[in-house]
């Protein structure tokens, strides 16, 4: 009786299941980086937002109870609050994903890479305004570079990616 009959495994199907799991190791192998920098794109770019959300909620809020509000950042911490120092008032802080950094704080003036400061806010809805630039911790080549830039005169933030 031959032996393919009896449901033995012959020399060939054992190489051909060897084969299949060297190709899909292979291919997981190749697309495992390119799936990591995906999430850690994925993750800086919703850091981001939220950031800027934070930045026209601060906006929004001077308008509406017609005073001054400052968006405090430590970009050691790498953490932010809103305050309203007219009534000596703070949220509590919200700390930045830790995959995520504050790469620096450019105004007119100067550009700040650490430390704390703040970007005022006018019950007009006019701001301070200047450009903060994010990236992920993981980016050593630069690639991923999100700024969030607000305009000093309409207070707004606006979101724009940057290559490096």
């Amino acid at each position: 009786m031959n032996s393919e009959l009896k449901g033995e495994p012959n020399g060939f199907t054992l190489l051909e299941l060897i084969l299949v799991l060297l190709l899909m190791s292979l291919i997981a192998g190749l697309t495992l980086p390119f799936v990591a920098s995906t999430l850690d794109r994925i993750k800086l770019q919703s850091e981001v937002r939220q950031f800027a959300s934070a930045l026209q909620f601060a906006r929004s809020e001077a308008i509406s109870k017609k005073t001054l509000f400052t968006f405090n950042i430590d970009i050691d911490k790498n953490q932010y609050w809103l305050a309203i120092p007219k009534q000596e008032e703070v949220t509590q802080s919200k700390s930045i994903d830790e995959t995520v950094r504050i790469l620096d704080y450019q105004r007119a003036d100067e550009t700040l890479t650490e430390g704390a400061f703040m970007i005022l806010f006018y019950p007009r809805g006019n701001s301070t305004g200047g450009t903060l630039r994010f990236q992920s911790t993981d980016d050593k080549d630069e690639e991923n570079i999100y700024a969030v830039i607000i305009d000093p005169i309409t207070g707004r933030p606006k979101i724009k990616q940057l290559q490096e």
